[in-house]
């Protein structure tokens, strides 16, 4: 239940994200700074049980977290996939976002698209079902939903796209208008989600540059809330 829109550019890129919740989820706390295994992130955190749905690290790589189609269950009880997110924010590049995926017990966990973005490359979008993980290009916008999620993203790649043909190119200010929006209409397949037991609750936007990383947070849905001050992070190299 979230939709990820991006544009990159030759040192950096941002990111548009936001999260929809039931309404009977606990309130998120907001972006601060950690450590995970000796990398400093920039998360905020849920509050039901600790994780996250996205954060971006001082080495310039960002996690985000779908909700998948399960085609089976979590073996057990199932674990957090918000543990699973802030564990990978240690991760220095996309290929080892990869390799620890491929290497984690995934039965533990129900479905997800996890997204993964860093600087320089494509951003890369890895899906299990709960019987296998499948990594594939993400493709704007990238979007689920608990209702129905083929309809979700056929509505509001459908509003994207007439957004984009109306603009002639993507730019920053088009992705943050879309973020915001309600095409085709307020209700459960806008960007802005609102439905009477869910909605979009909060909304992020991650700048990475060649220098810095920055999340800026709006705690609840961007149509009516306005972004907080951003928290940063110096950023440093991989070396």
């Amino acid at each position: 239940m979230c939709t990820a829109l991006w544009l990159s550019s030759g040192e950096g890129y941002e990111l548009f994200f936001n999260r929809d919740e039931s309404a009977r989820r606990g309130v998120a706390h907001p972006p601060s700074a950690f450590t995970v295994h000796g990398v400093r992130c920039l998360a905020p955190v849920d509050a039901d049980a600790g994780g996250t749905w996205l954060g971006v690290n001082e080495l310039g790589l960002t996690v985000g977290l779908l909700n998948g189609r399960d085609a089976r269950p979590a073996i057990g009880e199932a674990r957090s996939r918000g543990l699973l997110v802030r564990e990978l924010l240690s991760s220095r590049d996309l290929d080892e976002v990869a390799s620890r995926l491929a290497a984690a017990d995934l039965a533990r966990y129900r479905a997800f698209t996890l997204a993964a973005f860093a600087p320089g490359r494509e951003p890369v979008a890895h899906d299990w079902n709960g019987l296998a993980l499948v990594p594939a290009p993400a493709v704007l916008p990238l979007s689920s939903s608990s209702l129905d999620a083929g309809r979700a993203r056929a509505e509001r790649t459908r509003a994207f796209e007439r957004l984009v043909r109306e603009r002639g190119a993507v730019d920053r200010e088009l992705l943050a208008e879309f973020q915001r929006s309600h095409e085709p209409e307020r209700g459960p397949w806008s960007p802005c989600m609102h439905r009477a037991d869910a909605s979009t609750v909060s909304a992020s936007q991650v700048l990475v540059t060649r220098d810095s990383v920055a999340f800026r947070y709006a705690p609840g849905a961007p149509c009516t809330v306005a972004f907080e001050s951003p928290r940063t992070l110096a950023r440093r190299s991989r070396a």
